[in-house]
């Protein structure tokens, strides 16, 4: 979840695909980035967490 980067792939290709591009039966590689530690921060969820996109959830790092 945000601020992670949860990033697609075309699995054929390496491409990546935008969130408006993805299509149903595509064949997509999913992976994750670490956020930046300043977006981590408590500042940094407030600005860029789930909350801030009307999500009603705590941050969760997919890595933690």
């Amino acid at each position: 979840m945000t601020p992670d980067l949860i990033c697609l792939l075309d699995t054929v290709s390496g491409s990546a695909i935008g969130t408006e591009s993805v299509r149903y039966g595509q064949r997509v590689t999913v992976i994750a980035l670490p956020a930046p530690e300043l977006l981590t921060t408590p500042a940094g969820i407030e600005a860029v967490g789930p909350r801030a996109f009307g999500y009603n959830i705590d941050f969760k790092s997919v890595f933690a």
